[in-house]
């Protein structure tokens, strides 16, 4: 079950600072979550109790452009958390957002963070 959370409008633009995405009660253990800041489609992976808890990838599916990633399955192979995509399967590691079968297809990595109960957007550390 994906839930779907939105940050709230009057905070800072993603290049200033970090901003409040959702509650940690808001996330779905070993599933997804979407959430939407500004025009980024977020898809939010909560793993609890493993040494990342929390992955940001792009909710947009980047084969079909439908917002569906934080629906797709959660996987792991060779010690590495994946999701596979909904609708074609393709299987994209949560680590870096870089499709398993197909070197061209990527999902763009948000950096996430879970504080005291939050789920913060942290802003890009690139320019």
């Amino acid at each position: 079950m994906s839930q779907l959370a939105y940050a709230l409008e009057s905070q800072p633009s993603l290049q200033q600072q970090a901003v409040i995405l959702c509650r940690q009660q808001d996330l779905v253990p070993f599933s997804g979550v979407a959430a939407r800041f500004a025009e980024y489609a977020i898809a939010l992976f909560y793993l609890p109790g493993e040494t990342v808890e929390l992955y940001g990838l792009s909710h947009i599916d980047p084969v079909t452009k439908a917002p569906v990633m934080a629906h797709g399955l959660l996987g792991e192979t060779k010690g590495e958390f994946y999701v596979a995509a909904p609708l074609h399967k393709q299987q994209y590691r949560l680590s870096d957002g870089q499709c398993l079968s197909d070197s061209a297809l990527t999902l763009q990595v948000f950096k996430v963070q879970l504080l005291d109960g939050q789920v913060y957007l942290l802003p890009p550390t690139e320019y």
